[in-house]
């Protein structure tokens, strides 16, 4: 695999887990280097522990978020965290009852009630991830004795790891209320949508989102003038290739190494298929018109018709977990993975398409399909 498309797919990798990789990527080619700072604006950590690639998204989305947390206070609870472990040296002991004392302590909204189930669970899932990052190792005990009982002691041993865990800024960020101040501050001394910013905001948003569309003039416009190099670029450094449409444009690879692909190797990923191929035939056939910039705004009822018709034509087809579902969950399964995918997106007055769910067409072979019917 080429070593860029690692440092992408891995948020970083220590040299204790894999210290063949963590060789290759130190020791990373000029070219990959230059291409880095001077094209993404990224920043490469390297040190004696790992190398992390420091992504910073043109615009973030839900999916970039901690699959295993559930609630903002997950979140909440991995700040505090991480405040704690600043203080502790490396191979230091402590116990989880220091951890609750140091939250219970700095918690913004006042004393954490331990005794409560919900906050047990949020401080176990935070846990869980600090296991699985190794900003932490248990020397003895057992964590889910804590979802049941909060006086449950562990002992953990800080490895040194989450002091790299949050990216350095270039200013201080106690004066930010919002996500797009923080991301903003990156451009203070620049024009956004001129030179060296507008490349590396391009860039951005195709190796790190799912599309760029048409609305972005500046953006669009930089994209469609500098294709060639984009291209090259791609191709160099992701194994794809630059689709460029009339109001979208994205990349497109051969396999499933992504892990934050569309579409990916799963039921749901297909049955979105499925239904992006029958809304374009309803495109064709002048039965759904298009707005001018290829997007479709369509009424609930109209999706439910959609998803109807996927459900009488190829449900027997479908994993057990779908088959079973009811309409309203399935509904709401594949509303989310689209918006996810930035393929629809729910506002007031409906549900609006995006052009690259027309780009997008699923159907099953016509062997299987007539193989399904004989079987009934």
């Amino acid at each position: 695999m080429i070593p860029f498309i690692n440092l992408m797919e891995n948020f970083w990798i220590l040299k204790d887990k894999d210290r063949e990789l963590y060789y290759e990527l130190k020791n990373l080619e000029r070219d990959t280097r230059d291409f880095i700072r001077e094209k993404l604006g990224f920043n490469l950590v390297t040190n004696q522990k790992l190398v992390k690639l420091e992504k910073v998204p043109e615009n973030p989305a839900a999916w970039m978020g901690i699959k295993s947390f559930i609630d903002p206070m997950d979140y909440v609870l991995l700040c505090l965290l991480l405040s704690f472990l600043e203080d502790k040296t490396n191979d230091e002991q402590f116990l989880l009852s220091h951890i609750t004392e140091h939250i219970q302590i700095n918690y913004p909204s006042g004393e954490l009630d331990w005794t409560v189930y919900h906050n047990r669970k949020s401080l176990i899932r935070v846990l869980n991830f600090a296991l699985n990052m190794s900003f932490i190792k248990i020397d003895d005990g057992d964590l889910d004795m804590f979802s049941e009982d909060y006086n449950a002691e562990v002992l953990y041993e800080n490895t040194g790891i989450s002091r790299y865990f949050i990216r350095s800024f270039s200013r201080q960020i106690t004066n930010f209320s919002t996500y797009d101040e923080i991301l903003n501050s990156e451009w203070l001394f620049g024009d956004e949508d001129k030179g060296i910013i507008r490349r590396m905001r391009v860039y951005r948003s195709l190796f790190l989102d799912v599309a760029v569309y048409g609305n972005n003039i500046s953006m669009f416009e930089y994209i469609k003038r500098q294709r060639h190099i984009l291209q090259s670029d791609i191709e160099k450094y992701l194994e794809g290739n630059l689709h460029i449409y009339k109001n979208a444009a994205f990349v497109a690879v051969d396999d499933y190494r992504y892990r934050n692909a569309f579409p990916e190797d799963k039921n749901l990923s297909d049955i979105c298929l499925l239904i992006c191929g029958t809304i374009a035939e309803k495109v064709q056939k002048g039965e759904l018109d298009l707005k001018a910039d290829d997007t479709l705004l369509i009424d609930g009822s109209c999706f439910d018709g959609i998803l109807q018709i996927c459900i009488e034509k190829y449900r027997e087809l479908w994993s057990k977990e779908y088959r079973l579902k009811s309409f309203n969950l399935l509904r709401q399964d594949v509303l989310e993975y689209m918006s996810l995918n930035k393929l629809i997106e729910s506002r007031e007055d409906g549900l609006l398409i995006f052009p690259l769910a027309l780009k997008f067409k699923g159907e099953y072979p016509q062997d299987v399909i007539v193989e399904d019917k004989e079987d009934e």
